[in-house]
């Protein structure tokens, strides 16, 4: 499936569907470098009070498995990476995908499923979780044209 991306001048990044998803359908996967919970720690010291959240994209996910214990999976993909996963938005209220950890051969993957039928040229959007986004609570008046748009196929 086709995406694209638009650079937004106040907002930054986000990926758009070049076409369209049903209710349930894989859209992308978050693709980054597994760490530790040690190793998640030390990078989170590191990014969160530099970035103000802005360049940070560890994402955690904490996995209840069968056997009763919480298991964290962390996957930073703060590098660029060419992938897509990383540059969809947080929309709390209304989103239109859901992150799932999909266990492959062992390895955990985190995968964007689509909560409703997607149409060609919508935003692709997930909850990022936890209240403490900042972003949340600004007030946006505003909403600007993209001012540049990259066509990638994939």
């Amino acid at each position: 499936m086709k995406m694209y991306f638009y650079l937004f001048c106040l907002i930054g990044r986000g990926v758009f569907a070049r076409g369209s998803f049903c209710q349930r359908d894989f859209v992308l996967e978050y693709r980054g470098a597994m760490i530790n919970n040690a190793e998640y720690q030390r990078r989170r010291r590191i990014y969160h009070p530099s970035c103000n959240w802005r360049r940070s994209y560890i994402y955690v996910k904490l996995f209840f498995s069968l056997s009763f214990c919480f298991v964290l999976t962390n996957i930073d993909a703060s590098g660029e990476n060419h992938s897509f996963g990383r540059l969809v938005n947080d929309e709390h209220r209304h989103p239109n995908c859901r992150m799932k950890r999909i266990d492959v051969d062992g390895n955990p993957h985190l995968c964007l499923f689509a909560l409703n039928d997607i149409s060609e040229g919508e935003e692709i959007t997930y909850d990022y979780g936890g209240g403490d986004c900042p972003w949340r609570t600004q007030r946006h008046t505003w909403m600007k044209p993209p001012v540049h748009r990259t066509l990638i196929n994939r």
